[in-house]
């Protein structure tokens, strides 16, 4: 076998095939451009030429354009390619087309001459058979456009034989490419069958009654992907992709296709190409960006699901020995250009929240799609789960440490501090007060902590101070222990802190749960979450709501603390209490999802804002400390002690006017 590649015949010079071409030639390989029409060979060439000054004026093509260009050589008879090193196929996504041309190049190149396909979707054992050479025959797919994209798969048939593997190894590394082994030949190899879970994903949420926009601006904005699905599907042809997964599916690999597809592909709506598709176009051809904006209905979708499915996949291309979960996470950030691997990404989400989701959608669809992968079900099993147990498809530090009623936990590069009183609705006694304070004293001085995540176990946040300890005060003494001891050394920490804090509110976040809130930076809430500044209704003071509240939120906040109504997530969010609010089995996703956003910034740019923004809490709070004095007096007003019996013995207080003592 010719394990020295100098002269690569491309068979096919539409966008992939010249594309292929023009790297080979860069990498200053001999290059025969071969296809049936002399207009398509000479479209070939001009653009080649394009995209060759495009690089020489940034800087990234060395040699001139020319030079590169006389290295490729173009021509309608398969003859010119009888000395090819090696032959890369890159013609119509057809079998039959494919196999004619594999036959007549096998009778007429040299026997030690390597064949190599770029299909998407047909397997790659069938093509070799229709040659004498299959020992000889491998899979290169490279990601378009070939010129710009990183990452190629290679994909072994049930033949190809390890010199060959290895041959095509160095060749694209004289690219200046990566590359991912795929070493079974599966319908949709590795980097299609997992991109079809996450695109078929996108057309579900649209057939579920979102618009075409709102799915894209979830891809974009909240998973901070380049491109949305969808708009994706216009620019590969909406056609394309229903052929390939057509293909796909005919071939084994499990799938329901959206009829919406179908639908397009009968209307003629193929995306750019036509001029319509998911999104319209100026004409047919002319490709302008839709302008994808954040929008509120994006936090009602679920991105985890396009997630689940596409770790789902990888599962069972793990199970099956077709490659290793490196490459998947490769393929898809080389790839995609994503910000991660979605393997990383699904150990920051949670293995066991993804195999929810996809538990739940084969129990409300019966598609075999969604059934998870034994492999998940085993990692669930387990509890390799994450950031969350310390391992998941990856290793990762993790400790946990109970301060009391208060647990944390550092997971990798963030801390996560829950409330864990569920059966008092995490009111918050005097030992809560003080292991809030151990727990984010604890996180601050970890520097590989970036933020820190406050959240409550169970059916709340959090309800209130714990109205049974504030009967035992009964005198003003003690209020100001509780004051000076637990309460104002956490709000002056959580104050002045370094790091971002990130809420999440689920069920009640009552009294004291609701100042936390207030103090906090970020503030996610399921869209079930109320919200109260009680304290009136007990006789006592609100001094941090009153403060910080109608500081930060404006007069409108003063109707709920001189009234002590609740508020709803989107009352709350009004107000700017709440930033996002989520459906409720998205929360702790989203939680891991902003932590995500903060770990992309600027971690000294963070850290002066951060300071710039504590200069106002900490104003805040100086005006606290001297407002709460005042707090000291209320365990000798008759309404406090009316109110806190009231409310312990659940019956509407009985005021008789204001008692405090001068």
């Amino acid at each position: 076998m010719n394990t020295n590649i100098k002269h690569v015949a491309v068979v096919g010079a539409g966008v992939m095939g010249h594309g292929i071409a023009e790297v080979c030639a860069i990498s200053g390989y001999k290059v025969t451009s071969l296809d049936i029409s002399e207009d398509i060979l000479e479209r070939a060439i001009e653009s080649i030429a394009r995209s060759l000054e495009k690089l020489h004026e940034k800087g990234t093509l060395k040699e001139s354009p020319q030079i590169v260009l006389n290295r490729i050589k173009t021509t309608l008879n398969i003859e010119d390619l009888r000395d090819a090193d090696l032959i890369i196929e890159a013609v119509t996504e057809n079998e039959d087309i494919k196999k004619n041309v594999f036959r007549k190049l096998d009778s007429i190149v040299k026997s030690d001459a390597i064949f190599a396909s770029n299909t998407s979707t047909i397997p790659i054992t069938l093509l070799a058979k229709a040659t004498n050479r299959p020992q000889k025959f491998i899979g290169l797919h490279f990601s378009n456009p070939p010129v710009l994209m990183p990452l190629v798969e290679i994909i072994r048939g049930e033949d190809t034989d390890q010199i060959t593997v290895n041959v095509a190894k160095n060749f694209i590394k004289s690219l200046g490419k990566e590359y991912v082994i795929v070493n079974r030949d599966v319908p949709g190899f590795l980097f299609n069958r997992i991109n079809t879970r996450i695109f078929i994903e996108c057309v579900r949420l649209l057939e579920e009654g979102a618009t075409a926009h709102d799915v894209d601006a979830m891809v974009r904005f909240r998973l901070g992907w380049p491109m949305g699905g969808l708009e994706t599907l216009d620019i590969i042809g909406v056609d394309v992709f229903h052929l390939g997964i057509s293909e796909m599916s005919k071939r084994g690999y499990p799938l329901r296709i959206p009829k919406t597809l179908e639908e397009m592909v009968l209307q003629g709506k193929l995306g750019v190409k036509r001029g319509e598709g998911f999104y319209k176009y100026p004409k047919p051809g002319a490709y302008v960006r839709p302008p994808i904006l954040p929008t509120e209905n994006m936090f009602s979708l679920n991105p985890f699901r396009l997630i689940a499915t596409a770790v789902n996949e990888a599962c069972w291309l793990f199970q099956n020995g077709v490659c290793i979960k490196e490459d998947v996470d490769k393929a898809m950030v080389l790839g995609m250009n994503l910000p991660m691997g979605i393997l990383q990404l699904a150990d920051r989400i949670g293995i066991d929240y993804l195999y929810t989701l996809l538990k739940q959608k084969f129990d409300a669809t019966g598609f075999q799609e969604y059934k998870p992968n034994a492999m998940l079900e085993k990692m669930v099993e387990e509890k390799t789960l994450g950031l969350k147990t310390g391992k998941g498809f990856y290793a990762w530090n993790y400790e946990r440490t109970d301060f009391g009623p208060i647990r944390y936990e550092k997971r990798h590069d963030h801390a996560v501090i829950s409330i864990c009183r569920p059966e008092k609705l995490n009111a918050l006694n005097e030992a809560c007060w003080k292991g809030l304070r151990s727990a984010f004293e604890k996180a601050a001085v970890d520097e590989d902590i970036r933020a820190v995540i406050l959240m409550g176990e169970g059916r709340a946040f959090s309800s209130g101070d714990d109205i049974s300890m504030m009967d035992l005060w009964k005198k003003p003494l003690d209020a100001k222990i509780w004051l000076e001891k637990f309460a104002n050394p956490l709000m002056e920490i959580m104050s002045n802190y370094m790091k971002p804090i990130i809420t999440l509110v689920n069920g009640l976040a009552f009294g004291g749960g609701m100042e936390l809130n207030v103090v906090s930076d970020i503030v996610i809430a399921s869209e079930d979450a109320l919200f109260a500044q009680p304290e009136v209704l007990i006789g006592a003071f609100p001094p941090v709501a009153s403060i910080y509240g109608v500081g930060l939120m404006g007069k409108r906040y003063i109707r709920y603390i001189l009234t002590g109504e609740w508020m709803t997530a989107k009352q709350a969010k009004d107000l700017g209490l709440v930033d996002i609010t989520v459906p409720s089995d998205q929360l702790e996703a989203t939680g891991a999802e902003f932590v995500l956003k903060i770990l992309r910034a600027s971690p000294l740019a963070t850290e002066f804002a951060k300071t710039s923004i504590n200069i106002l809490k900490n104003a805040f709070y100086e005006i606290h400390k001297t407002a709460v004095k005042d707090f000291a007096f209320l365990p000798l007003t008759d309404e406090f002690k009316e109110g806190i019996k009231a409310f312990l013995e659940k019956r509407p207080p009985k005021w008789v006017g204001s008692e405090k003592k001068e």
